[in-house]
């Protein structure tokens, strides 16, 4: 796909994004968020999927993992004991000192945004560039985790195995998902969602909001939390 003037550098999906998260979730997210039975819910995600949820509502950030990804096996340690994680300082790391660089060292964005550690686990704060302003939203989103109204979500991608999968599964967790792009018959939490053809994992920005056809994420929040 080629595209004109300005827009002539920019790919299909990074257009499509723009589109989606500058025109269409604004437009939309009084009519979607009048489908809600519940509010002031926190999303625990792997990746960037708990801020399209809010958005696609409108609804405030109640939620510190905003903007980043966690690496699989980070993230089942993390949900595991969050409560001990998010009492962890924020400190911030080079690439350098990462455990995942040989993981995560190719990809062209590697080294343009901040890492964060807590413990053991590593945060890659993929759309924070400036340490003051991470650690301020950290801290601020930290205080507003609802821990009574907790949704987990883990998808396939930055390379989750099965057994990250199976280990997330069987996390003593109320309300847990896994998003995959294929079907995994053992893993009981796990809703196979629509990708692009031939992707062998769900892209963050291809997991479902609102009514999707893959899976339905407002009567889900409401069948957690519709009658508290």
């Amino acid at each position: 796909m080629t595209l004109p003037g300005p827009l002539g550098k920019l790919n299909r999906e990074t257009v499509r994004l723009k589109l989606r998260n500058g025109l269409w979730l604004p437009l939309t997210c009084k009519t979607r968020a009048k489908g809600l039975a519940v509010d002031n819910f926190t999303i625990i995600s792997n990746n960037c999927w708990g801020g399209t949820v809010y958005e696609s509502y409108g609804m405030r950030k109640a939620s510190p993992t905003i903007g980043m990804f966690i690496m699989p096996g980070d993230y089942v340690r993390f949900c595991a004991e969050l409560d001990s994680y998010l009492s962890e300082p924020l400190e911030f790391i080079s690439p350098e000192e990462s455990k995942w660089k040989a993981e995560l060292g190719s990809n062209g964005n590697w080294g343009t945004y901040l890492i964060g550690r807590l413990g053991d686990i590593e945060l890659q704060m993929l759309h924070h560039h400036d340490e003051a302003t991470a650690r301020r939203k950290w801290q601020s989103r930290v205080e507003r985790v609802n821990h009574d109204r907790l949704i987990f979500k883990l998808n396939d991608q930055n390379g989750a195995t099965e057994e990250d999968l199976l280990a997330f599964d069987a996390l003593p967790l109320e309300h847990k998902l896994i998003f995959a792009a294929k079907d995994h018959p053992g893993i009981k939490c796990c809703r196979r969602i629509h990708c692009p053809r031939g992707c062998g994992f769900i892209p963050a920005s291809w997991e479902p909001f609102g009514a999707n056809r893959s899976f339905n994420v407002t009567e889900y929040i409401n069948g957690c939390f519709g009658s508290c």
